[in-house]
């Protein structure tokens, strides 16, 4: 069995299948669902602008699809034709993945070390654009547009993280690194319509390349001048990456290097998470009467115990399970799990369907997370759905529901006496909401947040945090 055997949506034509492509563009959530009716469980075809993508449905394909090797199915190459790398972000992304170790390994064994580092960004950030809103002995309720605060957080905390002071308060720079990932998504979307000879790549010009560019100079040159083991060295992703790139590019090429992987923590990081974050604080102002007080009592016994530490994020339950639940609901697309097929011999799946070597195959997220069949009352949000699955369960099962990791995203929610949204604000939604998480838009399968609605913040009074 091979690609043309799969079912698909609308006409299969080399011109007619363009019909299918622009209502998948406009309505691909509608056609997934509509899709999974005809043949749950199973698999399906849908037309793309430049590809056909085979989407997987059913437990036992998704699994099948998370377990094969990495010599089968690729999510590298999947994410370099999808989002067209070599065009929008560079040729090094696409052919020399290095940075998929660095950030998977070096800053996950630095995440502990910068943690301070992250947490003082955030209350910094935060008071510039939720807590400078307010003020201590006023009772009014303060308007805040979310979406815009949240990512201006997450950009400045990431970026604190990333490049470190004085760059991650620069104005350009933060321009630069909030803005560059739709400019990947457009870039992505027009490019995949044309041939490979038509293909433009894609130039930063930009003041804050400039201002990066500037201090990825200036790091380099004290690296050569002084060394890598010196004690004042800066432990962020400009050291890690330059510790790679220095063995595999001639002195040359090194910076621009160090550029590109640094704009691409950038887009891996702030979209994602500023889109996660302004999720969360819409279930949470949408039900505070439910949720804002056990949230509150969870946070302060566990940093009565440990303090505002790593550790103690991981004892935060209900706060895990909160996020988890949110991004259940939402996500940040209708296929997740994208795999290129990279075996010459393709790759087969247990019910003899044949996926030969170079197709596109993904997994339906958002139609599986609201399936009554994987989770009970599926459309319903229940910020503790988890937290009570993991109290009932034993052992690994306790862990395997877990969601959150350190992250700006997660950390800005949980974590930070100065900054935590739970601990230190009444809040609920803005009047024009109706009392109604604002609906997420759809932009072909990408799922994004109300941009624009507003969410009331007041200072709480008169509350003792002795943590």
């Amino acid at each position: 069995m091979y690609l043309s055997a799969i079912p698909a949506f609308g006409p299969c034509g080399r011109l007619t299948s363009y019909i299918g492509s622009y209502k998948f563009l406009t309505d691909a959530c509608g056609v997934i669902y509509s899709e999974i009716a005809k043949r749950p469980g199973e698999m399906f075809r849908v037309p793309f602008i430049d590809h056909w993508e085979v989407v997987v449905t059913g437990k036992k394909y998704i699994n099948e699809l998370a377990q094969a090797r990495d010599d089968d199915l690729s999510v590298q190459d999947a994410v370099a034709d999808v989002l067209q790398t070599e065009f929008t972000m560079g040729p090094p992304i696409k052919y020399d993945q290095y940075h998929v170790g660095v950030i998977g390994l070096t800053m996950t064994r630095n995440l502990a070390a910068r943690f301070d580092d992250v947490y003082d960004e955030i209350a910094s950030a935060s008071d510039d654009f939720i807590q400078g809103k307010t003020t201590d002995d006023s009772e009014e309720w303060v308007s805040v547009p979310v979406f815009e605060a949240i990512g201006n957080i997450i950009t400045r905390t990431s970026s604190r993280l990333f490049v470190g002071r004085p760059l991650c308060n620069n104005a350009d720079y933060l321009d630069l690194a909030r803005n560059w990932a739709m400019g990947v998504f457009v870039g992505a979307f027009f490019i995949n319509s044309l041939p490979w000879i038509l293909k433009p790549r894609r130039h930063m010009k930009h003041p804050g390349r400039d201002a990066l560019k500037k201090t990825v100079i200036e790091r380099v040159a004290l690296d050569r001048e002084f060394g890598v083991n010196r004690p004042d060295r800066p432990n962020d992703a400009i050291s890690w990456f330059y510790d790679a790139a220095s063995q595999r590019y001639s002195p040359d090429d090194v910076v621009d290097d160090i550029i590109y992987r640094i704009m691409f923590m950038n887009f891996s990081a702030i979209h994602t998470s500023t889109n996660a974050l302004t999720n969360v604080l819409y279930h949470l102002a949408e039900h505070p009467e439910r949720y804002l007080q056990p949230l509150r009592n969870e946070v302060e016994d566990v940093v009565a115990r440990h303090g505002w530490t790593k550790a103690a994020l991981r004892e935060m339950v209900k706060v895990d399970s909160f996020v988890h639940e949110s991004e259940r609901m939402n996500g940040i697309s209708a296929l997740i799990m994208s795999r290129k097929v990279v075996n010459p011999k393709g790759f087969t799946f247990s019910n003899g369907v044949h996926l030969p070597k170079d197709s596109i195959v993904s997994v339906a997220n958002y139609a599986t997370h609201h399936d009554d069949d994987h989770y009970e009352n599926a459309n319903t949000f229940d910020g503790f759905r988890f937290s009570d699955i993991r109290e009932a369960a034993e052992g690994y099962d306790t862990i395997r529901h877990q969601f959150v990791h350190t992250t700006p995203g997660y950390v800005s929610f949980g974590h930070g006496r100065h900054s935590c949204p739970v601990l230190n604000y009444d809040l609920k939604l803005s009047d024009a909401c109706n009392g109604v998480k604002p609906p997420n838009s759809w932009v072909s399968i990408a799922i994004v947040p109300d941009k624009y609605a507003h969410i009331l913040f007041r200072k709480r009074k008169d509350v003792e945090i002795n943590l």
